[in-house]
């Protein structure tokens, strides 16, 4: 077995033509995501494809990464992954739409298995000690160091014995099936669309007015820009709290340039005008619009919205204690405390009384009725 660095065209066009021959191999990513640059970009892709590992640089300058994505979205080519959500967002975001995925972390999860990391799993399973020192590692450097290469090799080279071991014993638990029908579900999965930087989230309103939100949003987004800009996470140019302050109290903006956790580039009178100007611009637009300098921007819900909301999530909530809870106590006495949290969590049982529940595997709606007719409860109005 050998660990091939690849940074050439001509060598990613050789490597995609023989992994589109192959029945399987194994796939994960290094990324970084507003760490230490600015938004969601791939470091290095690495594959096993049972005989040799491949590290594949896209950041090389001279490779186009897009060669290789005809084998990945190959249906009739497995691909082995593990805890695979982040990298299939990646993906997506890139235009790939991996197909005939199939992530251990679900057959972790159905066996039983508690939560831990790949490197624990595999020294538990495989008996193979895995190396994790580089796990933190800015993937952005270049060379690479190697520490970082057998790191990221790592992440693959024990993958198809790691899915060999488990399918062992998902036969004989006879969970084959479940397991098949959950990764069959990132085939109808489409994540193209998503923000991946989520500046502005409904928990940052805290106590502020619906005027002071109005502010934070404008100055979030200005900031946004130039982050883009400099290469930087948002984080690196500006603390999130100091934008909070200066959205409930403007005038902090003179004195910007004294003032701890701020990009230095950004420490000057040009600077500080501008944001003068962004926020006396903003404040006219509030005011235009007759936004309220008392009203808690959380409190969107008029009385009678908010008092149904309540009733809703009290008989959600009711139903799942007398119906939904009886299920996952079931569940854990029959396959085990971890494996019910990945097949009933609360937010499933929820979801499933509120009919919002989506793309929910045949397995489980099979599984939840067999269990709800010996314990006589009557599941025909959520399933």
């Amino acid at each position: 077995m050998t660990i091939t660095t690849i940074t050439e065209e001509n060598d990613l066009q050789e490597l995609t033509s023989t992994l589109s021959r192959k029945s399987e191999f194994a796939i994960d990513l290094e990324f970084d995501r507003n760490r230490y640059r600015y938004g969601f970009d791939m470091c290095l892709m690495q594959i096993y494809d049972g005989e040799d590992c491949y590290l594949i640089d896209p950041l090389s300058g001279n490779l186009d990464i897009k060669t290789i994505f005809p084998p990945i979205q190959d249906p009739k080519i497995k691909k082995v992954v593990f805890a695979f959500g982040e990298d299939l967002r990646l993906f997506h975001s890139l235009g790939c739409f991996p197909k005939n995925l199939y992530d251990l972390d679900a057959a972790t999860s159905l066996l039983n298995f508690q939560p831990a990391s790949l490197t624990n799993l595999i020294k538990e399973v495989l008996e193979v000690e895995v190396n994790s020192s580089s796990q933190q590692s800015n993937w952005y450097k270049r060379p690479l160091s190697e520490d970082q290469k057998h790191y990221a090799a790592d992440d693959v080279l024990y993958l198809l014995d790691f899915k060999k071991e488990l399918e062992k014993r998902a036969e004989e638990a006879g969970i084959l099936d479940w397991i098949r029908e959950e990764n069959a579900v990132f085939d109808q999965l489409d994540y193209s669309d998503e923000d991946h930087n989520n500046l502005i989230k409904e928990k940052d309103k805290n106590d502020m007015s619906v005027f002071e939100w109005h502010l934070y949003c404008k100055l979030m987004e200005y900031f946004d820009s130039l982050a883009k800009k400099y290469n930087k996470p948002v984080y690196h140019l500006v603390n999130k709290e100091l934008v909070e302050s200066l959205a409930t109290d403007p005038n902090m903006v003179k004195k910007w340039q004294s003032m701890k956790g701020i990009f230095g580039k950004l420490k000057n009178d040009k600077f500080q005008n501008e944001l003068e100007q962004l926020l006396e611009n903003s404040r006219n637009e509030v005011e235009e619009k007759g936004l309220s300098k008392s009203k808690k921007a959380s409190m969107t819900m008029t009385r009678d919205e908010y008092l149904a909301m309540r009733r809703e999530a009290n008989r959600i909530n009711e139903i799942k204690n007398k119906v939904f809870n009886p299920l996952q106590d079931k569940i854990t006495e029959e396959l085990g405390t971890h494996a019910k949290s990945f097949i009933l969590p609360n937010r499933l049982a929820k979801e499933i009384i509120a009919g919002e529940a989506e793309l929910v595997p045949d397995y489980k709606i099979q599984l939840f009725r067999k269990y709800g007719e010996d314990l006589g409860l009557d599941l025909s109005d959520y399933l």
